[in-house]
């Protein structure tokens, strides 16, 4: 579990089902309130290798444009 005190990750940390102490800054509170805390800032989950569009807009893994196309205009009676 990761610490939203300090970023620390140690499975270690979460004593029981509600309570989670950080084994290395010593931050507590609930384990569900560090969890959510977590993933508000964008840090939940697993972690996962960044894919980073190079030069043109292709990414190496998929070779596919990241460059969205544009979208048909809508013409007609509107429907209300």
């Amino acid at each position: 579990m990761r610490c939203s005190a300090c970023g620390w990750i140690d499975k270690n940390s979460r004593k029981s089902q509600a309570e989670f102490v950080c084994s290395f800054c010593g931050f507590t509170c609930n384990a569900d309130t560090n969890a959510a805390t977590n993933v508000a800032a964008g840090q939940g989950g697993i972690p996962r290798p960044r894919r980073s569009a190079g030069a043109g807009g292709m990414t190496t893994a998929t070779s596919r444009s990241s460059i969205r196309e544009p979208q048909p205009t809508r013409v007609g009676i509107p429907l209300f």
